[in-house]
């Protein structure tokens, strides 16, 4: 693998940098890169950055201020590639979608809370498309040969068969919130606790295998490392 380009950004003083705050990144099926930096002002006053940037352009980044009140913990596009969902420290997530098809104009009007509870992971719901790569004809110039539709269904489906779109988070006490996105512009939320006894989630893996089910794999921190795995069976609005 060669070394394609490099980068440089113009160099802040170091009272400006936060380094001990983790900082998330998510890469799009649009070749966009997210990430986000904590940035001081001379004021001490910290600003949640998010940064968007074309792989093709790297030298063109199009930063916002996302206005999160905590450390970003989670970024995660989804799977057009168009729009993002940040979530944070304090349990808020937001979802930025592209202003006029802008990639350098991006807008938050949407999202939810879990007021309070950091969010460890973060997942769009599954919109039912899906692609096999044939690898045996990776070669080919028709891009029908190298790919095939595989059968899947969304996860959720309003009347009609319509995928109903998303997202499924995991706080790192232990709940799970699902969002929906309805016609009309609003969200709804429910939220559960993936245990009785609640316990610190170190690390979460939502995994969406068919319709209607949605499995969390977690990793968390109550007398010693362990893992475990949760179903859930979820109902759409008209279910």
């Amino acid at each position: 693998m060669d070394l394609a380009y490099v980068c440089e950004w113009e160099r802040w003083p170091k009272s400006t940098h936060c380094p001990s705050v983790p900082l998330a990144c998510a890469w799009s099926c649009r070749n966009l890169i997210a990430f986000t930096t904590d940035l001081r002002n001379d004021d001490q006053d910290l600003t949640r950055m998010i940064h968007i940037l074309d792989t093709e352009h790297p030298w063109d980044v199009h930063s916002v201020n996302s206005e999160h009140s905590e450390a970003i913990t989670c970024l995660e596009w989804d799977q057009s590639g168009s729009r993002l969902l940040s979530a944070d420290a304090d349990g808020q997530i937001k979802c930025w979608s592209m202003a006029d098809h802008l990639a350098n104009s991006w807008e938050s009007s949407v999202g939810s809370l879990v007021e309070g509870d950091p969010i460890v992971a973060l997942s769009w719901l599954h919109n039912g498309v899906k692609l096999a790569l044939h690898v045996e004809k990776s070669g080919a110039s028709s891009f029908g040969e190298k790919f095939s539709r595989v059968k899947f269904s969304p996860s959720l489906t309003l009347f009609g068969g319509k995928p109903m779109e998303g997202w499924i988070a995991v706080t790192v006490s232990g709940l799970v919130t699902v969002s929906l996105l309805k016609p009309s512009g609003q969200v709804l939320t429910s939220t559960e606790s993936l245990c009785r006894l609640r316990g610190r989630v170190a690390r979460s893996y939502p995994v969406i295998p068919q319709a209607g089910r949605l499995t969390a794999s977690l990793s968390h921190l109550l007398r010693g490392a362990c893992a475990c795995l949760r179903e859930l069976w979820c109902k759409g609005p008209g279910a």
